[in-house]
């Protein structure tokens, strides 16, 4: 068992801990898809919705590797519809790029939940803070990457949470132990499971009022909102 010293890493995921996703994600499919209506009508008509989900449903199948690689899916099934509708390959490679770019724009406008900002603002000023996430989120685009001192994501580490390989990397990062590192994520087995077998504290982050797996054994920490993370980082460091 890790021994446990001074907290020195707060690690957090993203979607549906510091801004909920689902929306986000529809808008940003149907801004997408509202451009190749506008842009390329001959192929929309080849490239409805579930079209488009039975592209990517069989690119996982066929390379199971993409779970690891949202964005590689989302472009490469994007161009396989615009190949089924006509184009070229390069020509559909050039306009996944571009569908792609839409949808990455509008999935990175995201609303926070309350007090996800101030907190983060608190919380840099006394611990290291990093993102782990399975997503494809850009601190940047969203304008919180001077907050964080890494971001990894299953793209950028080649494994998705709750891999060993993303709460490893989050260490290496900020050169400090598990017992010094604290996870906070939505995920009951991606984030908290993942986080505990490898020494990890976690804290459950159930802004969404959810339920608990039966299955899993229960957890001691949890918020149902984001102010209340400094006090009980404060307890857990204590």
């Amino acid at each position: 068992m890790t021994a446990m010293c001074a907290l020195k890493l707060i690690t957090f995921d993203l979607d549906n801990t510091l801004w909920p996703v689902d929306e986000v994600i529809r808008q940003a499919e149907q801004r997408c898809r509202l451009w190749i209506v506008e842009k390329h009508p001959e192929a929309a008509e080849l490239m409805d919705r579930d079209t488009m989900l039975a592209i990517r449903k069989q690119l996982l199948h066929d390379k199971p590797g993409y779970v690891h690689n949202l964005t590689a899916l989302r472009r490469d099934a994007l161009a396989q519809g615009f190949r089924q509708a006509g184009y070229s390959t390069n020509e559909a490679a050039l306009l996944a790029d571009q569908g792609f770019n839409i949808f990455h724009d509008a999935r990175n406008e995201v609303v926070f939940f309350p007090g996800a900002i101030a907190t983060l603002e608190r919380l840099a000023g006394s611990y290291q803070l990093g993102a782990l996430t399975n997503g494809n989120a850009d601190l940047k685009k969203i304008g919180i990457h001077e907050l964080f001192d890494f971001h990894h994501s299953s793209e950028s580490v080649g494994r998705r949470k709750p891999d060993a390989a993303m709460f490893q990397a989050a260490l290496q990062s900020a050169g400090v132990t598990a017992g010094q590192a604290i996870h906070i994520g939505d995920h009951p087995e991606e984030d908290i499971e993942g986080a505990r077998r490898q020494g990890f504290q976690a804290v459950w982050a159930n802004l969404l009022d959810l339920s608990w797996p039966e299955h899993l054994q229960q957890h001691p920490h949890q918020i149902h909102n984001l102010h209340e993370l400094t006090d009980l980082v404060t307890m857990l460091n204590d």
